[in-house]
């Protein structure tokens, strides 16, 4: 059997290579993104392609649609962490054989592993020591995944589908958070919202920018009367609702329970009154949601403090 398994996360990649037992013979290849998968796929020798969704260059939707488009008969199991109803109805459109989510959890993989001739394999749960650098891809994956989590559920209140990208993490000066700062609040329409969270030793603070004319789209299918809700209230709700949704999935992942401060619509920052003020470099991870028919743009930016990065990394180490 000849099994590909597209994603552009490495940690992913390996993680769902180890979770398979398959025939004598079979040959395991990888795929970085949608066109390496596609070059394989052309060559008319893939029996099972394990396929993510959210990619840059060519994500996964793009990939079925040309597979779908070529013909391309190839068993099609689509593993992501974009976990919205709408999502899932696309996949099998586009002619998936299964969806399941990220992570993988064993009751869900070992029957349809069975189904296709495979055997699930639980993976050994052992602490690895790994560099800065795999710590990090490691960390990027478990926020693709709270990405997904958190889109499904906006996406569930607003009876919209949500574009998805990839997260960016890594370390920003200080001075670069300020400029991204204050740049957001210098753009016409833009609500910027600070929130600050706890959790396991962690400390951070959570910058949401939203733009778009349809803002009070997002009140009525919030369920709020015309009158009953001003815009900054909105905008806060809409905030808070980021922000939680984001960090519940990071709370299962990790095993750390998170509280979240109040959210605080801001007109001005005053980089001396931020927590990350003492900071020289802060780790940060920026995101932004795209509604698909609504002009409505959600922007991102989760920062942790020094310490919170070192408690990061130990997580990292003893997650499989």
């Amino acid at each position: 059997m000849q099994i590909l398994i597209c994603d552009d996360s490495s940690v992913a990649r390996k993680s769902l290579e180890r979770s398979i037992e398959a025939p004598k013979n079979s040959h395991i290849i990888f795929a970085e993104d949608g066109y390496q998968a596609l070059d394989i796929l052309r060559e008319g020798s893939i029996d099972l392609m394990f396929l993510d969704l959210t990619m840059p260059k060519m994500d996964g939707f793009e990939v079925l649609a040309l597979m779908k488009h070529e013909s391309i008969t190839t068993n099609i199991v689509v593993i992501s962490g974009d976990i919205q109803q709408k999502a899932q109805e696309r996949c099998y459109q586009l002619g998936a054989y299964a969806f399941i989510e990220k992570p993988l959890k064993q009751d869900i993989a070992e029957p349809l592993f069975h189904d296709l001739g495979l055997k699930f394999r639980l993976p050994e749960h052992v602490k690895q020591v790994f560099t800065i650098k795999q710590s990090v891809e490691r960390f990027r994956e478990t926020a693709n995944i709270a990405l997904g989590k958190g889109a499904a559920i906006i996406a569930q209140q607003l009876k919209e589908f949500i574009q998805l990208p990839v997260p960016t993490v890594g370390d920003l000066s200080f001075g670069e958070v300020t400029m991204m700062i204050e740049d957001n609040l210098s753009r016409e329409d833009n609500y910027t919202v600070a929130q600050r969270f706890v959790g396991g030793g962690m400390h951070g603070e959570a910058l949401i920018c939203i733009t778009g004319s349809d803002i009070n789209q997002v009140g009525l299918r919030f369920g709020f009367d015309q009158g009953e809700c001003t815009r900054d209230e909105l905008v806060v709700n809409l905030s808070n609702v980021l922000v939680s949704s984001f960090l519940v999935s990071m709370s299962e992942q990790l095993g750390v329970e998170f509280s979240l401060r109040e959210p605080l619509r801001i007109d001005h920052f005053a980089p001396q009154n931020s927590m990350m003020s003492d900071s020289e470099y802060i780790f940060t991870t920026e995101y932004t949601y795209d509604a698909e028919t609504l002009d409505l743009n959600c922007s991102v930016l989760f920062m942790f403090d020094q310490e919170s990065v070192d408690i990061i990394h130990r997580q990292m180490e003893i997650l499989h």
